[in-house]
């Protein structure tokens, strides 16, 4: 039920954001968009997600996961599948966690893996938003500059709290906090250099780059010649709010903070959600790998 909820939030919104704007200019817009950019798009893409399975090989590898990085390659495409195709952001960090234990590895281990790479991307996403927000300043109104900034904060200083409350054993003792104890003493043994530190919050950087020069190309395929810092202001929240499980695959919630975001600085709602839409079919077509390393493998999970 919760997930057929999702799918039809999905729905709705879209479908709102479709009776408020012109449908036939949307169309227009998309199919008029420039192929060769839009392939450069997929290429980007893709090449994120590579590097974003570089990187969660490297935090498995420390976990003592000695899978080497094609496993891992493998296994996070079939999971960045999963992720588009199931009413969740998340379903595919499941796939992983179950993947990874059946091949040798506790799954407390698996997950605790998983969801250190989930929140170091977040932080890289985070810090890139941050440091674009410090240079482009006057771009957004000062509400919501201050608000995104101080979420930004807030969310890097809860970072710090988690790795360190492996320092209080008293957390341990109880089940609902020793989930947090363990998870903190996993990061910190990760996170344990400077150099570690660096290395994994640079590749999410990197990562996430990637992903809004993916958009920033579909933009430009649309007619939305904007240079590169404002895609690194206003798309990054929209991101954060597809990972809400509130819809399917972040469909609906991507469009509709795309478009109030971009509205703020007068691009017109057609070109944005059209630039949504394809936006979404890249994540597909860049997860399409996924379906072929799945169908190829010998145990299928789901």
């Amino acid at each position: 039920m919760s997930n057929l909820i999702k799918v039809a939030l999905s729905f709705i919104i879209v479908g709102v954001i479709l009776y408020k704007v012109d449908f036939a200019s949307v169309w227009q817009t998309m199919i008029s968009a420039n192929p060769w950019m839009l392939l450069g798009a997929l290429f980007f893409q893709l090449l994120s997600l590579t590097v974003a399975a570089y990187r969660w090989t490297l935090i498995m590898q420390l976990l003592a996961f000695k899978h080497d990085f094609s496993f891992y390659l493998k296994s996070y495409f079939k999971g960045t599948l999963f992720n588009q195709v199931l009413p969740t952001s998340i379903g595919g960090d499941a796939y992983r966690v179950m993947e990874v234990a059946s091949h040798g590895g506790l799954a407390k281990e698996a997950f605790y893996g998983v969801f250190i790479d989930r929140i170091v991307g977040l932080v890289g996403l985070l810090i890139l938003n941050f440091l674009a927000n410090l240079f482009e300043h006057d771009l957004l109104p000062p509400a919501v500059f201050y608000g995104i900034n101080l979420i930004t904060l807030a969310a890097i200083l809860g970072l710090f709290v988690l790795m360190a409350l492996h320092k209080f054993p008293i957390l341990e003792r109880y089940k609902l906090t020793r989930l947090f104890f363990e998870l903190s003493h996993r990061f910190r043994f990760i996170y344990k250099t400077p150099a570690r530190i660096f290395q994994q919050v640079g590749l999410s950087i990197v990562i996430h780059f990637f992903s809004i020069f993916a958009i920033f190309g579909i933009g430009h395929a649309v007619g939305i010649n904007e240079p590169i810092d404002v895609f690194l202001i206003l798309v990054p929240p929209a991101l954060l709010l597809t990972l809400l499980p509130i819809s399917f695959a972040g469909w609906g919630v991507r469009e509709g903070a795309l478009v109030g975001l971009f509205m703020l600085i007068g691009v017109p709602k057609e070109q944005v959600l059209a630039m949504s839409l394809l936006y979404g079919i890249i994540l597909i077509l860049a997860s399409l790998p996924g379906l072929y390393f799945y169908l190829k493998s010998q145990h299928k999970y789901l």
